[in-house]
């Protein structure tokens, strides 16, 4: 470094020292000399990321502490100063005095001070955050994974869909079919909030379905006994929607019992119509009890039991001319919309 930019930097240091602001902040801040990219100033934040001390300061430069390509830090450099009114943002991989490397979010500015060429940065480490949404999208991956696709009977056909969103989805069905004895059970599920907390409660749900099924009590006995069991896991708020059914297709009755899911379509008979069903949401109060509900069915008929967050965007009343194949095709493309502004899952039925 040259007396001048030792001077400079000096002054910089005492220009800089009468804003203790800058060390109350939580971002890291860095002032470097536009021209080489020497350190004139790091506040305390700075310091504690890359590890150094104050009295190391002025012999750093941006190409110590960034660990990308000195062509590549040169080329950020000139178009920070080129974009010197609007200011730039980039990412980085920087390196810590003990050679640590990690990720930053770099906003920067090219401006004047004290006559001199400078370029502010502030330097965010985004390392953690880069982190946790690689695992929120892994975590996407498997919950995708885990829902039961469509299923071909020669009693009946089923079609389902899934779209968060965002990353994570706070809607979960489920299915299970009992051969032997010829009975579809269903449960969908719309838990409050989109994050990992309702990712982990509606996998909950979706256990505590697999338990109930093997319960003998009726629909809305199945849906009090999840209910109870799911209490603790919404002991700090929320709440869940959700709707349990059973077709027996010996009998050709569906049983349905509803918590906060409280209607879904029917097309069968002489027109299509929505089916009301009250009930309280799950996870609210313990010992609530459920209504159960019984309608006959035929071959032809068909039903979607969905989220609100597709349920809403569905203009009604339906068509009278609305088939199984034309309300699946109104579903899916509703729910990857640009109108869309929830989860939107549905499970579709067709009885052969």
């Amino acid at each position: 470094m040259s007396v001048a930019q030792t001077l400079l930097s000096q002054d910089m240091c005492e220009y800089c020292q009468r804003f203790d602001l800058l060390d109350m902040l939580n971002d890291a801040v860095l002032l470097l000399d536009a021209q080489d990219g020497d350190i004139l100033f790091m506040n305390q934040k700075a310091l504690e990321l890359y590890q150094y001390d104050k009295s190391e300061m002025k012999a750093l430069s941006i190409t110590v502490l960034s660990h990308d390509a000195a062509e590549t830090t040169k080329d950020q450099m000139a178009m920070v100063i080129n974009q010197a009114r609007k200011g730039f943002v980039f990412t980085a991989n920087h390196v810590r005095k003990n050679g640590t490397i990690f990720k930053v979010e770099i906003s920067a500015r090219h401006l004047m001070m004290h006559g001199r060429n400078v370029v502010a940065a502030l330097i965010r480490n985004v390392t953690i955050d880069a982190k946790i949404r690689e695992e929120v999208a892994i975590t996407g991956k498997i919950q995708r994974r885990l829902l039961p696709g469509d299923l071909e009977t020669v009693l009946f056909h089923m079609c389902t869909i899934y779209q968060p969103l965002q990353g994570l989805s706070g809607d979960l069905y489920d299915v299970k079919y009992d051969d032997e004895n010829r009975v579809l059970y269903g449960f969908i599920v719309d838990v409050m909030g989109h994050g990992l907390v309702a990712t982990g409660q509606s996998g909950i749900l979706r256990y505590l379905f697999r338990q109930a099924v093997e319960k003998r009590v009726p629909i809305n006995g199945k849906l009090a006994w999840i209910n109870n069991e799911v209490i603790p896991f919404f002991s700090s708020g929320g709440f869940a929607a959700s709707l349990l059914f059973e077709f027996d297709f010996t009998r050709k009755i569906l049983s349905y019992s509803s918590a906060g899911i409280n209607q879904f379509f029917y097309l069968g008979g002489e027109e299509p119509a929505v089916i009301k069903s009250p009930g309280l949401f799950l996870g609210i109060n313990q010992d609530e009890t459920y209504d159960q509900s019984l309608l006959s069915f035929q071959s032809g008929d068909s039903f979607f039991f969905m989220t609100d967050g597709l349920f809403e965007m569905i203009q009604q009343p339906l068509a009278h001319s609305q088939t199984f194949r034309s309300m699946h095709e109104l579903c899916k493309n509703l729910a990857v919309s640009q109108a869309i502004a929830d989860d939107a899952s549905a499970i579709g039925i067709l009885i052969r």
